[in-house]
């Protein structure tokens, strides 16, 4: 089983900064993904470097082990319907087990309905499976 890293930005443009991506961001969104009994002891906060010449932790990221379909799809539920609960604009990054990212936005499921959610969270898992699956035959 490969870990995958869940990394959140600020989203730029009109509004940006409104909300930002922090510890107490990861912390959120980690709490959200443990409620769920499939999730829980999958994910783990883990602090990111500091930028050259910063004070302090470089941007939290949360890294999170997802074995099989059952996974992905509870996690990408989870996550899609958390983004759309934040207040201001943000975007979570996702990084694949391969290297490769896929990003989702707070503008693209905040205007969407219940059947595009689960659309979008459809996708998105079987976007992640798809990775799992070729780095487990490479």
């Amino acid at each position: 089983m490969k870990a995958g890293r869940l990394v959140g930005r600020p989203a730029f443009g009109e509004g940006a900064g409104q909300a930002r991506w922090s510890a107490t961001s990861a912390a959120s969104l980690r709490e959200w993904l443990i409620a769920d009994d499939s999730l829980r002891g999958r994910v783990r906060l883990v602090a990111g470097a500091p930028g050259e010449g910063a004070l302090g932790s470089g941007m939290d990221a949360l890294a999170v082990a997802l074995g099989n379909g059952g996974a992905f799809t509870v996690f990408a539920t989870v996550a899609v319907t958390w983004l759309k609960r934040r207040s201001g604009r943000m975007a979570v990054k996702i990084v694949r087990a391969d290297g490769s990212v896929v990003e989702i936005s707070s503008d693209l499921v905040r205007p969407q309905t219940a059947q595009e959610l689960r659309e979008t969270a459809e996708r998105l898992a079987r976007e992640l499976g798809a990775a799992q699956e070729g780095t487990e035959s490479a």
